[in-house]
């Protein structure tokens, strides 16, 4: 138990943890989205399929890749909104600033993950 002098560890609850590492679980169902999609259309023998006149896989993985993309963009401007703002500190928190870089340096590598998922259905052959 904390003395009187010494400071007191305090929970402000799970928000600052969520926005910290939303950036990572984008990425991760984008992951998922992508190798399953893949999995399952080579499985099944319908790589050259046409959708909207194009391959289904690159579609598919396309636009799975934006709209992942797009919510790393949200996430990563949310927490460039709260840089100035949260200068003061929240109750709780010992360096909410901290944590504000953190979400938005890991949204911005998840961004780059994301994108390096995606590059290679323009590049190569899918199911090849």
């Amino acid at each position: 138990m904390p003395s009187e002098g010494s400071a007191e560890l305090k929970v402000a609850g799970l928000t600052p943890i969520l926005a910290a590492i939303a950036g990572s679980l984008v990425w991760a169902m984008h992951f998922g989205v992508v190798y399953a999609t893949t999995a399952i259309i080579c499985a099944r023998g319908q790589a050259e399929r046409l959708l909207l006149g194009w391959p289904v896989l690159p579609v598919l993985v396309l636009v799975a890749t934006g709209v992942a993309l797009a919510a790393i963009g949200s996430i990563a401007l949310s927490a460039h909104r709260r840089l100035p703002s949260d200068l003061s500190g929240e109750e709780g928190e010992d360096d909410p600033l901290f944590m504000v870089w953190l979400s938005l340096a890991i949204a911005l590598l998840s961004g780059l993950a994301i994108l390096w998922e995606g590059i290679p259905v323009l590049l190569l052959r899918p199911c090849g």
